[in-house]
């Protein structure tokens, strides 16, 4: 039994430590890795777009689980990267026959503006005044981040390395990445979409839960609900209360998805299929 986690934007495989420490000491094998461009994984050669990070997660399950239940676990981008497995090779969703987890995601794109309230529209102003620049303005961007203080999260460092076995922390996840692939995973995230695509994950009912936050505002309860309604199937959990969007970690909301992940897991380890095996990260993905 193999649970695979995957994080979200700007985040490490750091984000699943109070998770992966709750699933191994029931003996689950956990394999967390950091996305492409993210923490100690390379961007590799090609394009940077949700659809890469979908075929990088289809391969990390072929190549770290090849048979045996599995729980795939994903966070925000992490998310809607298992969405895009689904949409994009549905026949690997019917032959492993996953249980899944989609925590604070979406199948549709990413939004400046989390609703119609005024403080929404301010929020939304105070992204894109960062946000574009970013994605037109790349350069001028590596300057700026270059000359911010070393743990300052959006810190340039492309010389720094991490040499322990532990996933570096969130604060480090673009530390070595250029603005330039920043921004085009961004863009690809402000096009992507999986709606209507997603017919063999809701055949295995359920199989799926999904969880959000209340208080989520990079991904409101307006897309969790458009999610929902893309996997009928699914069981949807109550929004958790004071929860926002880093649910994983968030104070509030780490318990709950810790308990969602067990659940899942108990349920798959009853597969006669199991076999006890040691925690695994990865380093990097595929290139």
């Amino acid at each position: 039994m193999t649970a695979i986690l995957s994080h979200g934007y700007l985040m490490t495989a750091d984000v699943w430590r109070l998770q992966a420490r709750e699933l191994s000491a029931r003996g689950v094998r956990v394999v967390r890795y950091d996305q492409r461009a993210h923490g100690t994984s390379d961007p590799g050669h090609a394009a940077l777009t949700i659809d890469r990070l979908g075929a990088d997660l289809a391969h990390i399950i072929d190549a770290t689980t090849p048979q045996g239940p599995i729980v795939l676990a994903g966070h925000s981008m992490g998310g809607m990267a298992a969405l895009t497995v689904a949409a994009r090779q549905p026949e690997l969703i019917r032959r492993r026959n996953p249980h899944v987890a989609l925590i604070s995601t979406a199948c549709s794109r990413a939004q400046l503006a989390p609703g119609n309230h005024p403080r929404h529209w301010i929020k939304a102003a105070v992204r894109a005044s960062y946000s574009y620049p970013l994605c037109w303005m790349p350069p001028a961007a590596d300057v700026v981040r270059r000359r911010l203080p070393n743990r300052h999260p959006w810190a340039l460092r492309p010389e720094a390395q991490h040499h322990d076995d532990i996933p570096p922390p969130g604060r480090q996840a673009i530390r070595r990445t250029p603005t330039e692939q920043i921004a085009e995973l961004w863009q690809s995230l402000r096009t992507y979409t999986t709606a209507d695509q997603l017919h063999a994950l809701d055949a295995l009912d359920d199989q799926v839960e999904i969880i959000t936050g209340e208080l989520d505002d990079w991904i409101p309860l307006s897309q969790t609900r458009e999610l929902a309604l893309q996997l009928p199937n699914a069981r949807v959990h109550a929004p958790v209360a004071g929860a926002g969007h880093r649910l994983p970690t968030n104070r509030f909301g780490h318990a709950a998805v810790t308990q969602v992940l067990s659940g899942m897991a108990e349920a798959a380890l009853r597969a006669p299929e199991f076999t006890a095996a040691a925690p695994t990260r990865l380093r990097g993905v595929p290139t």
